[in-house]
């Protein structure tokens, strides 16, 4: 029999049970994959995550696991992942700011978390840069999929796009937060289309927002990960960001800074804090960094072996 220790994280909040949860087991050590997988099937969040001795000269390695399977790489995993390790004593802290480099699926992601008072707080991920897969031209099909009219997509004269950082995600402008707010998900249908463009995620967002300091308001979906929606995504959201900044659609500056609201819906309030670094002479993005607040909201143990 062996007990492993998992701490519960809500990530990109300020407050206990708003964000997106997340479990990290601290020390994944002694655990095969069919066992983690089993285990992230038994916590059911969108993902746990399980830290590993480092590889390649990181902190730790994190493997990350959604319900259905392995992820090479995520957003709120990662960002709550590095708060945890700074918040429970695994990595000394350092003021103003804890660096952290996490091996992942796609590398090495650097994370870096502010200290105040000896405290950890927002917590922030550098991203691989974003780069369009083309576009997704039915959105007659889509917007049945989501359970609008396609004139909700079409109105905003934007494109469909596919945008790949390490794992895809199908960013799907619409045109108000009423149509946000009204989607109807048809998963069956959603996940085909996923599949044909080989999008983990599907991200619907608009520019008007329920808070005046957000500068758009979304929604994620993630049916080809067994995720029916997901309260905050920050794998999605910095693609967004590439995407807002790559179509003009906020002030282009030097360090472009975004707001993006998600799990409204799910009575989840989140916010993420994008960072889009442009070359203004090329307009060329050559950073991204998406970050928010983390809150410890539970700690326990899952019992494995015969005599549990």
């Amino acid at each position: 029999m062996s007990n492993h220790s998992f701490v519960i994280a809500d990530v990109f909040t300020d407050r206990h049970f708003g964000g997106n949860q997340l479990a990290v087991f601290t020390d994944g050590s002694m655990l095969d994959t069919d066992t983690m997988q089993n285990i992230a099937r038994e916590m059911n969040y969108s993902e746990t995550t399980f830290l590993l001795p480092p590889e390649k000269g990181g902190d730790y390695r994190v493997r990350i696991f959604t319900p259905a399977h392995e992820l090479p790489f995520a957003g709120h995993p990662i960002v709550g992942t590095g708060f945890v390790i700074a918040a429970t004593g695994l990595k000394r802290l350092s003021s103003p700011s804890t660096e952290l480099k996490l091996e992942t699926g796609v590398g090495i992601i650097n994370v870096d978390v502010a200290i105040k008072d000896g405290k950890p707080g927002h917590t922030r991920m550098s991203q691989p840069l974003p780069e369009v897969r083309g576009r997704f031209e039915d959105t007659e099909r889509l917007a049945k999929a989501l359970g609008l009219e396609r004139s909700r997509i079409d109105s905003t004269e934007l494109p469909v796009e596919p945008i790949y950082n390490g794992i895809e995600v199908l960013i799907v402008p619409v045109d108000s937060l009423a149509s946000v707010k009204r989607l109807e998900i048809d998963a069956m249908a959603l996940r085909q289309i996923s599949s044909e463009v080989g999008a983990e995620t599907v991200l619907v967002f608009t520019r008007e927002t329920v808070e005046p300091s957000s500068t758009v308001h979304c929604r994620v979906a993630a049916p080809a990960a067994g995720v029916y929606e997901d309260a905050a995504t920050g794998s999605a959201n910095g693609p967004l960001g590439y995407y807002l900044v790559r179509h003009k659609l906020v002030d282009l500056k030097p360090t472009t800074l975004i707001v993006s609201e998600q799990g409204y819906e799910m009575k989840r309030p989140s916010k993420l804090h994008i960072e889009v670094d442009l070359d203004t002479k090329s307009e060329r993005v050559t950073a991204v960094r998406v970050g928010g607040g983390v809150v410890i909201s539970g700690r326990g143990e899952i019992i494995l072996g015969s005599g549990a």
